[in-house]
C-alpha cells in the first residue's frame, strides 16, 4: 500500500510506504503544532496529528489543503515547519531514530517550493471548519501535540 505526497492529484509526488508516512509525520507533527498561530496553520498541524488511524492515509495532496487568497503566506507556513522539522525539532520526544526522514523532508520541500493552488477553492476539511472543535486542539502534556479527533496523541500510542 503506501501514501503518496503531491502537489496535485496524479502529479509527481514523494511515495511512502505506511511505516515511513507515520515516520515523516511524526517529524513534521512537533514542528507544525509549535508553529501554528492562523487557522490555516492550525489545520494542517491538525492534519498531521490525525493522519494515522488505519495505518493508510488515501493521499496528501497539496492541492486538497484550503488555500486562500493569502497562499504564499501559508505556503511559506508549510516551508517553515519542514525547516523546524529537518532542525530535529521535536525528536526527541521521539521513541525511535526516524529513517531516511531528510530525504522524505528534502523532496517534500521541493514539493511545496514548486507548488501553486489551484483556482478554484476546495470544500473545507473539517480541520479547517470555521467553528472549529476546540477540543481537538488541546495540547499533549507530554509531547505538546494536538491530541485531534481521537483525543490522543499521535507519540503517545
Amino acid at each position: 500500500m503506501g501514501d503518496w505526497f503531491r502537489g496535485s492529484a496524479g502529479g509527481p509526488g514523494l511515495k511512502l510506504s505506511n511505516g515511513a508516512t507515520g515516520v515523516f509525520l511524526d517529524v513534521l507533527a512537533p514542528a507544525a503544532c509549535e508553529l501554528a498561530e492562523t487557522d490555516f496553520e492550525r489545520g494542517f498541524a491538525l492534519l498531521l496529528c490525525n493522519s494515522r488511524i488505519g495505518l493508510g492515509n488515501d493521499g496528501f495532496d497539496l492541492d486538497e489543503l484550503p488555500w486562500s487568497t493569502n497562499w504564499q503566506e501559508e505556503r511559506a507556513f508549510l516551508l517553515r515547519v519542514i525547516e523546524l522539522a529537518r532542525s530535529r525539532f521535536g525528536w526527541e520526544l521521539l521513541s525511535y531514530e526516524p529513517p531516511k526522514v531528510d530525504v522524505y523532508l528534502a523532496e517534500y520541500e521541493r514539493l511545496v517550493r514548486d507548488f501553486r493552488p489551484p483556482a478554484d477553492p476546495v470544500e473545507l476539511p473539517r480541520m479547517w471548519d470555521p467553528d472549529p472543535v476546540e477540543a481537538a486542539f488541546v495540547r499533549c502534556p507530554r509531547h505538546g501535540l494536538f491530541v485531534g479527533d481521537y483525543v490522543d496523541c499521535r507519540l503517545c500510542l
